[in-house]
C-alpha cells in the first residue's frame, strides 16, 4: 500500500476519532454543510519527497494535512479558535502513528493560520505537517 494512502487514512481516522460530534467534509466525498453548526473540511497537500540517502531504498513523503474549521459568523471567533486548538492538540509535535507498516511523524507544532470570513462563515485553517517513512 502507498505511504500517501496510509498517511491519509491514518490522519483522517485520528481526526474523526478526536472530534466526536463534529461533522467532517473529506476530499471528494459528497457533503452537505450543517446550517447551524461548525464543521471541518480536510485537504491534503503532498510536497516533494525528502531523499536523505543516495540509495533508492528509502525516502520520506512530506504531506501537509490541511484542516479548515468552518463556523457560523457574527458570534465572534472564540468557538472556532477553540476547535482549531483541539485539532492542533490531536496532532501535537511528537505524535507518531503507524498505519499498515508506514511510520508517520508530526515533527512540528501544527500552525493555526488565523481567521477569515467567507460569505456567512468564519474559517480557521490548521496546517499539520507530517512525514511518512518509505522503505522499498
Amino acid at each position: 500500500m502507498s505511504a500517501v494512502i496510509n498517511t491519509k487514512r491514518a490522519l483522517e481516522r485520528r481526526l474523526s476519532q478526536g472530534l466526536v460530534g463534529v461533522q467532517i467534509a473529506y476530499e471528494n466525498v459528497s457533503f452537505t454543510p450543517p446550517t447551524n453548526a461548525a464543521y471541518v473540511r480536510t485537504q491534503f497537500l503532498i510536497s516533494k519527497p525528502d531523499d536523505p540517502v543516495i540509495s533508492d531504498l528509502y525516502y520520506r513523503e512530506r504531506i501537509t494535512f490541511q484542516v479548515f474549521v468552518i463556523d457560523l459568523s457574527n458570534k465572534g471567533t472564540a468557538s472556532a479558535l477553540t476547535l482549531a486548538e483541539q485539532i492542533r492538540a490531536l496532532f501535537k509535535k511528537g505524535t507518531t502513528i503507524n498505519e499498515s507498516g508506514t511510520n508517520i511523524y508530526v515533527l512540528n507544532t501544527p500552525k493555526i493560520s488565523g481567521t477569515t470570513i467567507v460569505n456567512d462563515r468564519v474559517i480557521v485553517p490548521i496546517m499539520i505537517e507530517v512525514v511518512a517513512e518509505v522503505y522499498n
